[in-house]
C-alpha cells in the first residue's frame, strides 16, 4: 500500500467514525496511551517532573483527581477538602486504600473563618457557596439546588497546619475547583500560594455562578501576576445542547 492509499484509508476511517458517532451517540477513539491522549497521565508526569510531594485538593468531589494521580504513580501526600456530605462520605471510603491521602473534615475553604451557607445541587459537582445563574440552571436540570446548609468555613492559611504540620517544607500543587469561588479561596491562601510550585485551577469560560469574581481573562491575569507559566489545559464542562465550553482546567507551574 502506497502513501496515498494509506492517507485515503485513514481519512475514510475517520469519516466513518464521525458518522457512527453522530448516529449512535458513541465516541469511538483509539489512540496510543500517552500524555497527549490522557490528561490524568499528563498531570501525574508534570507533578513528578516538578518534584511535587503535597497536593492540596480543594473541591475534591468524590476523589477522582487524587485517585487518578495515585493510579499513575504519584507517591506523595494528598489533602482533600470536600463539603458535600454524600461526596465526602464517598471520598473518605475511597481514600482508605492510600496511606498518604488525608480527607479533611467537612468544611468550605474561603477568605474567612466562621460559618457560611452552602448550596447543594442535584449533581454534586455543581455544589457551591455561590448560587447558580438562572440562565444556566434553566437548561441544566442537574444543577438545580436541592438543599442549603450552614457549614464551617476556613482560610487555607489558617487550617492547613492542622492536617499537614510540615507543609512549609513541601513542594506543593494547589488545586482549586470550587465552582466560582476560586478568588475567595485564593484570598484566604496567600501564604500557601506564595509557597506553591504549581496551581491547578478551574477557569470559567461561560458564567455559571452568581457573584463569581473571576472570569476567563481574570483567571489568566491572576496566574500570570503570581509568576506561573501554563503547562496544560483540559476542557472540563461542556453544554451538551449547544457544544459551548463552560469551564476548563488549567495547570500552571512556577519555573526556577
Amino acid at each position: 500500500m502506497n502513501l496515498l492509499q494509506r492517507v485515503l484509508q485513514s481519512k475514510l476511517l475517520e469519516r466513518t467514525k464521525r458518522r457512527l458517532g453522530k448516529l449512535t451517540g458513541l465516541h469511538i477513539k483509539l489512540k496510543r496511551f500517552t500524555a497527549s491522549a490522557s490528561e490524568p497521565l499528563r498531570t501525574a508526569m508534570l507533578l513528578e517532573g516538578a518534584g511535587v510531594d503535597l497536593v492540596i485538593d480543594i473541591g475534591a468531589n468524590t476523589g477522582q483527581f487524587a485517585e487518578s494521580l495515585y493510579d499513575f504513580g504519584y507517591n506523595g501526600q494528598v489533602l482533600s477538602f470536600e463539603p458535600v456530605p454524600e461526596a465526602h462520605q464517598e471520598i473518605s471510603t475511597r481514600s482508605q486504600a492510600y496511606p498518604k491521602w488525608v480527607i479533611a473534615d467537612r468544611m468550605a475553604i474561603g477568605e474567612t473563618d466562621g460559618e457560611i451557607e452552602f448550596h447543594i445541587t442535584d449533581d454534586t459537582q455543581f455544589s457551591s457557596v455561590l448560587p447558580i445563574e438562572d440562565s444556566f440552571a434553566a437548561h441544566n436540570t442537574k444543577s438545580s439546588i436541592v438543599k442549603k446548609e450552614m457549614l464551617p468555613i476556613h482560610r487555607l492559611d489558617t487550617i492547613l497546619s492542622k492536617f499537614v504540620p510540615d507543609w512549609t517544607s513541601k513542594t506543593i500543587l494547589l488545586k482549586i475547583d470550587t465552582q466560582g469561588y476560586e478568588q475567595q479561596v485564593l484570598n484566604g491562601a496567600q501564604e500557601v500560594l506564595a509557597k506553591a510550585k504549581g496551581l491547578k485551577i478551574e477557569i470559567p469560560v461561560y458564567k455559571i455562578y452568581q457573584q463569581a469574581e473571576l472570569d476567563f481573562y481574570g483567571t489568566l491575569a491572576l496566574v500570570q501576576k503570581e509568576g506561573f507559566q501554563p503547562y496544560s489545559f483540559h476542557i472540563e464542562g461542556v453544554d451538551l445542547p449547544t457544544g459551548r465550553v463552560n469551564t476548563m482546567d488549567g495547570l500552571f507551574f512556577r519555573e526556577d
